[in-house]
């Protein structure tokens, strides 16, 4: 009988746009965390004609990719998928086809630009999903400088500076190591 070791499954869905190289780039971060991820990466097309380009998109950008993180791990595991449907169907049957562990998707992306596919997946997802943002050229609140150098200071003590701690409602501490958590002590 052979000793069979699960592997982690991790299903990462891209697309033809510039932020598919992140996406990756995160899965892959994720890959790197176990010994023998089985990796699946998925692109969806709207026609069979699409599907030739896709593959040949989808090898370039996985090979370059595997290159920086799979050095001297031999035991991942690489497979790449091409199917035509509707993107949020197609990602969420493939990761329950392989009882994936963690799907990883990108909040923007090519398909259907006045609905968002990622809030999809995540209602349809059989599993965990990590779902990247933070794209360039889209609207956040920046941080505050002193802000962060107050956090940067303090080692996570202190959240917010001087002009932002009395007006901000949002709470933060550094729990320590070893502090309980009951036994009635003020935590905040």
């Amino acid at each position: 009988m052979t000793n069979h070791t699960r592997r982690y499954r991790i299903v990462t869905a891209l697309d033809d746009s510039e932020y598919a190289a992140l996406v990756l780039d995160h899965a892959l971060d994720q890959a790197a965390r176990h010994d023998t991820p089985d990796i699946h990466v998925l692109e969806v097309v709207d026609c069979l004609a699409e599907v030739d380009a896709a593959k040949q998109r989808l090898a370039t950008l996985v090979l370059e990719g595997l290159d920086s993180f799979r050095a001297g791990r031999p035991d991942w595991r690489t497979h790449l998928h091409v199917r035509v449907g509707r993107p949020e169907d197609e990602i969420t049957d493939l990761a329950g086809e392989v009882d994936a562990d963690l799907l990883v998707i990108g909040r923007n992306g090519l398909h259907h630009p006045k609905r968002s596919v990622a809030d999809a997946v995540i209602a349809l997802s059989p599993c965990p999903a990590l779902v990247i943002g933070g794209i360039p050229g889209h609207a956040y609140v920046p941080t505050c400088g002193d802000c962060a150098a107050a956090r940067e200071e303090s080692g996570g003590e202190r959240w917010f500076c001087t002009a932002h701690q009395a007006t901000d409602r949002r709470l933060a501490t550094l729990l320590p190591s070893g502090t309980p958590l009951t036994g009635g002590g003020l935590l905040w």
